[in-house]
This record gives structure tokens, sequence and C-alpha cells, in this order.
């Protein structure tokens, strides 16, 4: 078996047990290379797509301004091929904290039911306004 083979086997492995959309992006990407450099990273016990994750995670959190950080996924895979082809593992950062807010949604108003005088002056409703 090849180290491809290996490598592809350890990732879906990994990729079996429960994992966030990102990590699937991360598996897709590896699984489309060719680098044998890249797959023997792979193979390399103490790493794995969690872990790439998280260094890609660390690696953007340096670049962030106030709450925000755009990265290129062209820069996201650059720092995967790093963390697996490096002879070292990188450190990591594990004071990592993010939150999310969403602005209350105001409540909606009902629109009022239409009232409509015949020329009998009897009150009638409106068929469309039944709601």
């Amino acid at each position: 078996m090849s180290a491809k083979d290996n490598a592809l086997d350890k990732m879906l492995d990994e990729m079996n047990k429960k994992h966030s959309g990102a990590e699937d992006v991360i598996h897709n990407w590896l699984c489309d290379q060719e680098s044998e450099e890249l797959f023997e990273g792979i193979l390399n016990k103490d790493k794995s797509i969690k872990g790439a994750l998280k260094y890609c995670t660390d690696q953007a959190s340096k670049q962030k301004e106030g709450n925000v950080a755009m990265i290129s996924d062209q820069t996201v895979f650059g720092w995967v091929y790093k963390y697996f082809t490096s002879k070292k593992l990188p450190k990591s950062n594990s004071n990592i904290q993010a939150t999310v807010k969403v602005a209350a949604q105001p409540p909606k108003k009902k629109p009022a039911k239409k009232q409509i005088n015949n020329s009998d002056g009897v009150e009638q409703l409106s068929l469309l306004d039944m709601s």
C-alpha cells in the first residue's frame, strides 16, 4: 500500500467519527492532493484533521482585526499543508474564544383588519383578512 492509500485510510477513520463541516472541507482537499510529503505527514500519529483545523484557527486568530479575520482558501490550505509537513508540531494557542451575537429581532406587528362599511351602514370584514 502506498503512503497515499494509508493516509486516506487514516483520514477516513477520523471522518467516521463526529466532526465539523470545516473538517470535511479539509478532508476533501487533502484527498485531492498528490504530495507524497503531505501523505507521509498525515500518517504521523500525532497529527489529525482536527489538529489541522485547530492550527488554522490559531493562525487566523493572529490575523484578526477586532473580532474579524478574513482568510482566503489558498492561505488556509497552505496552513493545512504546513501543519502536516512540518517536522515539529506547531504550538497551539488554547486561549482562543469566540462568541457569536445576533441582534434581537423586533416583534412583528399584525396588520389591522380592514373594515368595510356598505351602503346600509352595516360593518363588513374583508375575506382577504381572515388570518
